[in-house]
């Protein structure tokens, strides 16, 4: 890397402070390539792993870097908050003390008792005092609530995390009205730490929740948003009045403080985007763009036709967003489907985001209610929001002339059109290592078992093709195609393989991927069949999962929010090259959230 040490330190900082925990991993482990032994940067990898969620991996890395015996006493400390991390990973959602693992929180408690033995610090104390009283320990919670609560009035250090220890002490001792005061004073600070916040937030509601003390008490902490945002787009068939966007970029302003929009994702068409996206860097805020194409084509597509004013301020936000990512890396070539997709993947890092900080969600539309058009546009995102139980604020638009497509005319575009699907690639690890006798084992015996795995989901597949070992397969659902993974991983990994002559057992590889196919004919094999860049991306990033191991693009694992169903758990696995020099992509690790973490096939 070209940047010097304390540079990268100030970018990873600046990740942990805007809750990226993506980017905080991808610049740790960028970081680790150049400084292997950096333990600031081994610390802020296996940070970054937890805050992901992915508590077990974080806890291998761990001890793989040897961090246990670091000098530095908050580094130590990182293993007693994964476990306590894993402690409320195993909370139900719905009920979160039904059937509570009381064993993980203590053994989270003792950790954190004993750092607390040799730190003396307030941190430690509350920390080990809140895990006993959800491990049944009420006394003993109370014992060291008391401790921490006296350590943390002493402490002359950053107020923010001394109050933030001081106002849970107040809760586990039954001082709640003391617990207000030290609340409405901790919201005060770190005003530009979101993620920080939302942690504090988080286990103090669940103390609340457990005490029976009303969750209200927290809502100076935790005011910010994050938002979806779209509207009408505004072209010179309809150009926007100078009284029209003067209005327009009040009421938005307003919305934006009102709600206390902190972060946001949404596109940049010419119009309402733009407007929004202005309005978020203008309030300080996080910008996270995604297009339905690469950045010049969707220019020239959604934004130039509006005239060269627009496309200024297209690039300007540019500029000032935190993220810009192509939903395809494909063109335009007519396909209006296209905004329709990038709108869902879109919706569904909102989605993501807001539920990884725990914070409020919003989605923020400037229409003019016309219901007109129900297939795509802004009525359509509005409505998948709202029956997906979200709120959206709505900013009356003028009335706009509906288009089906835009700027579609005068494009040399080919008569067939892509429609987002799911995309499924596998293979087998070993496979070509078999021998002739285990080439057949393999179609008279495995390859049976996987058939069984995915019949249930045979009217769901809209393709599904194999040559050799691999699985070529695509459904609408984002959903559809991670069960159909997972089904296929348990049932190599269930099946004895004890008669193959390998040192390792074949594990499945699986790519998934969610992006715009075209159907077509294949004229060799007198079939329909499903084509696209998208595919090939997904036939590129299979081959570099880990055996046993089911990766997703960011895009499926968004669709997977969207969809709702809320069975799938995944957690980002890095910025990952892509075979044969196709690109990198940021994966994620899929799996259900009742799934231990590696799926084993023994040889035995």
């Amino acid at each position: 890397m070209s940047h010097s040490v304390e540079h990268i330190k100030s970018e990873i900082a600046n990740a942990q402070r805007a809750g990226d925990h993506l980017k905080e991993y991808d610049l740790a482990q960028a970081a680790l390539k150049s400084w292997p032994n950096e333990e600031f940067f081994q610390y802020s990898s296996v940070l970054a792993l937890s805050k992901c969620n992915a508590q077990q991996r974080a806890l291998d890395y761990f001890y793989i870097y040897k961090l246990h015996l670091s000098a530095n006493e908050y580094v130590r400390a990182l293993e007693a908050r994964i476990l306590k991390s894993m402690a409320f990973q195993s909370l139900d959602k719905v009920a979160p003390f039904q059937n509570l693992d009381t064993q993980k929180f203590h053994a989270a408690a003792v950790t954190y008792q004993q750092a607390f033995a040799t730190s003396g610090g307030h941190y430690a104390a509350i920390n080990a005092a809140t895990l006993y009283l959800f491990s049944g320990d009420a006394a003993k919670a109370r014992e060291l609530a008391g401790c921490a609560l006296e350590l943390a009035r002493e402490d002359r250090g950053p107020q923010y995390f001394a109050l933030a220890s001081q106002a849970e002490a107040c809760l586990l001792l039954d001082r709640a009205e003391e617990a207000r005061q030290v609340i409405a004073a901790a919201a005060k600070h770190n005003q530009n730490n979101l993620h920080t916040r939302a942690k504090t937030h988080f286990q103090l509601k669940l103390i609340c929740s457990y005490l029976n003390i009303p969750t209200a008490i927290l809502d100076p902490l935790l005011p910010e948003s994050v938002i979806h945002y779209c509207g009408h787009a505004f072209y010179n068939h309809r150009p926007l009045s100078e009284q029209d966007e003067r209005e327009l970029v009040q009421k938005i302003g307003a919305a934006i403080s009102a709600n206390h929009c902190s972060i946001a994702y949404g596109s940049l068409m010419a119009g309402s985007d733009i407007l929004i996206a202005e309005a978020i860097l203008k309030h300080s805020g996080e910008l996270n763009i995604w297009l339905p194409f690469n950045v010049e084509n969707f220019c020239e597509v959604s934004v130039r036709p509006a005239g060269e004013q627009w496309v200024k301020r297209y690039y300007d936000c540019i500029k000032g967003a935190q993220t810009v990512t192509s939903a395809t890396d494909s063109e335009f070539l007519g396909d209006g489907s296209l905004f329709s997709y990038c709108s869902d993947v879109t919706m569904g890092m909102a989605i993501m985001r807001a539920s990884s900080l725990g914070t409020k969600l919003l989605q923020l539309a400037v229409w003019d209610r016309n219901t007109s058009s129900t297939s795509r546009g802004t009525f359509s995102s509005v409505s998948k929001w709202e029956k997906m139980g979200f709120h959206s604020e709505i900013i009356p638009s003028p009335p706009i002339i509906p288009r089906q497509y835009l700027h579609k005319s005068g494009g040399n575009y080919p008569t067939s059109i892509r429609e987002p699907h799911a995309i499924l690639f596998s293979d087998v690890r070993g496979f070509s290592k078999l021998c002739d006798r285990d080439i057949l084992w393999y179609f008279e015996e495995l390859q049976p078992v996987l058939a069984a795995a995915i019949k249930e989901f045979k009217a769901e597949i809209q393709h599904l093709d194999t040559w050799g070992d691999a699985i070529f397969l695509v459904t609408e659902k984002a959903s559809t195609a991670a069960k159909i993974a997972i089904a296929l991983n348990h049932a190599i990994a269930g099946l004895d393989q004890s008669k193959l002559a390998l040192k390792e057992p074949l594990l499945m590889r699986i790519g998934l991927h969610f992006g715009p196919v075209f159907k077509v004919y294949d004229h060799l094999m007198r079939c329909y069949t499903y084509a696209s860049n998208d595919v090939t991306k997904t036939a590129r990033i299979e081959p570099v999962t880990p055996p046993g191991e089911i990766f997703g693009t960011e895009p499926f694992v968004a669709m997977l929010e969207l969809e709702g169903e809320g069975w799938a758990s995944f957690e980002y696995a890095g910025t990952i090259s892509s075979a044969k020099n196709f690109g990198a992509f940021r994966m994620f690790h899929i799996r259900t959230k009742y799934e231990p973490p590696t799926l084993v096939c023994s040889l035995n």
